[in-house]
């Protein structure tokens, strides 16, 4: 169920960083309203699943950078899985996340984390234990 709820609130923050100029865009889903939300569903979806299972063992590896930096390179993991989840959509042949030049996907990812983590804090069993 956790999965589910982190998958809708990912799906939301990307949906609201689209409409913020930092070029990141979602193609597909363009005949309906809900053929949209699918995608949009999709992406996040993908996103939690990346999340779950690439970001630990990026963190593990970043681990030496990240107490150098005092947690700053956060930003440029952050920007990784941005990376990675587009990477991903670009695999498949319905729906593709595509982004921009380095700067404007790392502050698009600087604002998917923050909206998610609000997201994540206002709906009940979204957050961690």
């Amino acid at each position: 169920m956790r999965f589910i709820l982190n998958s809708i609130i990912l799906a939301a923050s990307v949906w609201f960083v689209t409409f913020l100029p930092f070029d990141v865009a979602v193609e597909g889903g363009h005949d309906s309203t809900w053929g949209r939300v699918l995608v949009f569903l999709l992406v996040g979806a993908l996103m939690a699943a990346a999340t779950a299972i690439v970001y630990p063992i990026v963190k593990v590896l970043a681990f030496p950078i990240l107490v150098l930096t005092l947690g700053l390179f956060s930003l440029v993991i952050a920007w990784f899985m941005l990376w990675f989840t587009a990477w991903l959509t670009s695999l498949l042949p319905w729906t593709e996340l595509t982004i921009g030049g380095f700067w404007d996907t790392l502050w698009a990812a600087l604002v998917i984390a923050i909206t998610s983590g609000v997201l994540g804090a206002i709906i009940p069993g979204a957050g961690r234990d």
